[in-house]
């Protein structure tokens, strides 16, 4: 299991590249080493799409 702690520093990295505006969701994913539909989802949060 991914401490909090882990899972918010993933979490601030997918939205640093997405938000540089220089990276698409695949290249997000692979450099992060998840899948491109959690870097989806951390991005939805993010902007207020999903709860």
């Amino acid at each position: 299991m991914t401490s909090s702690l882990a899972r918010q520093a993933r979490v601030e990295r997918v939205l640093m590249f997405w938000r540089s505006g220089q990276r698409d969701t695949h290249s997000i994913a692979a450099d992060v080493q998840i899948t491109e539909r959690e870097v989806c989802d951390i991005i939805e949060q993010a902007e207020g799409r999903r709860p």
